[in-house]
């Protein structure tokens, strides 16, 4: 359970002729819902993204667009769900010209336009897909996904160059995926402080910062090699001397050093003056991993050890809700409203349009998200989108939402759950509910609009 305090309504206010925010959106990579302490965790502290939950919104019902990271963030970046956004998983394709993204939305609307850390929807052979052709002024971070496993790359890419980090990768694989030997430049340290450049640079102006961690994900190369598991991080902190195996040390401080960049971040816009100007956003791009590591004493599965699942059904790569389920903050004082909860079901595709309005535009018609801006300024009315759907062809997973009745298919194996009822998803109510089951199908078929399902050469 959140604990925010609850509030009726919308929770949110603002005052007249509100001016559109810079906007900050703090993006974790497989974090779980379970591992912050405002979603309960007790023993990894995360002081400062529970303050920024105490300070805003708690959303409690956000999911992510996608069980694994790129689909998740293309739907982010085009507002479409995986039945219509270029890729349905990971690498799979690659944006166009013609997608219109949330940075050239923004940079329209005359924004400063900078992504710090993980893109993942570009073929490095498609310069037309890299993020300075997809409305970003200033990237500086991994282009692959396989790249940001490694946390001490031998390069980032810098715009459309690289920029060597003094770390050693003696036999690099995949876009420079691999284990340093020589360990001088943490990625993450890197990308936050370009971040904060960008911030300082721009302090002038409505900026938006796309800061696109790679904490805290496990670099899968190494996962089952090295002693701490494969999260690598240069410092266990305040878990050293705990009783866990390594991986679950490195883990734990890898979420703190999220939080802590997290706490940095805000004390940044503070001794600027933006804090008010400022709306932040702080998501997970999916669910817990599924990885199986070291065993804690508990469970050999990653996600599981500081309950990251919160007991739903899943992990990454699911789409059932443990996979889904992320945590949602929203933090814009004098307009959002402090300590509340929203419950509406929305996913990345409504985070796309909701932005896009937030900056002062309309909210875009020719997207699959709805904007939930409303919800946050308490300005104008707002109602849900009435399904939410998925796909992912790769792993032969689909599925479907609709008030509380939820679809997921398995290898075509078709499960029918009540979430008001049973939010674990463990009881099938296909037979018990065929009407509601052909529904839930017809949904599916009509929303899976991709004439062909992408595969990336190989």
């Amino acid at each position: 359970m959140l604990l925010l305090a609850a509030c009726a309504g919308s929770g949110s206010r603002s005052g007249a002729g509100v001016e559109p925010p810079n906007i900050v959106v703090i993006l974790a990579d497989d974090l779980g819902i379970g591992e912050l302490g405002a979603w309960g965790q007790q023993e990894i502290k995360t002081p400062n993204i529970d303050r920024l939950a105490r300070d805003g919104m708690g959303f409690t019902e956000f999911r992510s667009s996608a069980g694994v990271c790129g689909p998740a963030r293309c739907s982010l970046m085009t507002g479409h769900h995986n039945g219509t956004c270029r890729l349905d998983d990971n690498d799979n394709d690659y944006l166009r010209p013609e997608d219109v993204t949330l940075a050239e939305r923004l940079r329209g609307a005359g924004y400063a336009t900078g992504l710090f850390g993980k893109w993942g929807l570009s073929w490095d052979a498609r310069p037309e897909s890299w993020p300075q052709a997809q409305g970003f002024d200033v990237f500086f971070g991994y282009r692959d996904q396989v790249h940001a496993h490694n946390f001490y790359p031998e390069y980032l890419i810098d715009g459309t160059d690289s920029l060597r980090t003094g770390n050693v990768v003696p036999k690099p694989t995949k876009m420079g995926a691999g284990q340093a030997t020589v360990k001088r430049a943490y990625a993450p340290d890197l990308m936050r402080d370009r971040a904060f450049a960008f911030v300082r640079a721009n302090a002038g102006r409505r900026f938006f910062l796309y800061w696109a961690t790679n904490l805290p994900h496990i670099h899968n190369e190494i996962a089952r090699t090295s002693p701490d598991g494969g999260y690598e991080t240069p410092t266990l902190g305040a878990y050293a001397d705990k009783p866990w195996p390594l991986p679950k040390k490195s883990y734990a401080a890898q979420v703190s050093r999220l939080d802590q960049d997290v706490g940095a971040v805000r004390a940044l816009l503070d001794s600027l003056g933006l804090t008010r100007k400022t709306l932040i956003v702080f998501l997970s791009d999916n669910g817990a991993t599924f990885l199986k590591i070291a065993n804690d004493g508990q469970s050999d599965i990653a996600g599981r050890w500081f309950n990251g699942t919160m007991g739903y059904r899943g992990f990454k790569g699911d789409l059932y809700d443990g996979g889904l389920r992320v945590p949602g903050i929203f933090t814009w004082p004098g307009v959002v409203k402090p300590g509340g909860n929203y419950a509406g079901r929305v996913d990345f595709t409504d985070l796309h349009a909701t932005l896009t309005q937030v900056a002062g535009m309309p909210a875009p018609s020719d997207v699959d998200g709805r904007s939930f801006s409303p919800i946050l300024t308490g300005r104008g009315g707002f109602s849900l989108r009435p399904y939410q759907v998925w796909y992912s062809p790769d792993r032969n997973q689909s599925a479907v939402l609709r008030g509380d009745w939820k679809a997921v298919w398995m290898q075509d194996t078709m499960r029918v759950f009540n979430l008001a009822q049973d939010p674990g998803e463990q009881r099938d109510l296909r037979a018990a509910q065929p009407a509601i089951s052909a529904e839930l199908d017809s949904i599916r078929r009509v929303e899976d609009r991709r004439l062909k399902h992408p595969v990336k050469p190989q």
